[in-house]
């Protein structure tokens, strides 16, 4: 290879591995990942109650009664102690 072709790769293979560590950095960022896994759930709840508002009120009254539930039982466990 000539001067000038061997130059060029090497701008190229840094540029790649600038790509690459960039790309595990952003894997790696855990605030990140969870914005963005955030801003997703988001959207699809936004998307839900547009588009099958019953549904998503049904869903709510599910995790009301679990969450009411799970207090009741966990309240009778704790006072029979």
């Amino acid at each position: 290879m000539k001067l000038e072709q061997l130059r060029a790769h090497r701008a190229q293979t840094r540029a790649q591995l600038a790509s690459t560590l960039d790309a595990l950095e952003d894997k790696a960022n855990l605030p990140k990942q969870l914005g963005k896994a955030s801003r997703k759930f988001g959207r699809r709840v936004q998307t839900l109650r547009r588009e099958n508002p019953v549904l998503l009120a049904g869903i709510a009254a599910g995790v009301v009664a679990a969450i009411g539930v799970t207090a009741y039982v966990v309240v009778k466990f704790t006072s029979k102690r």
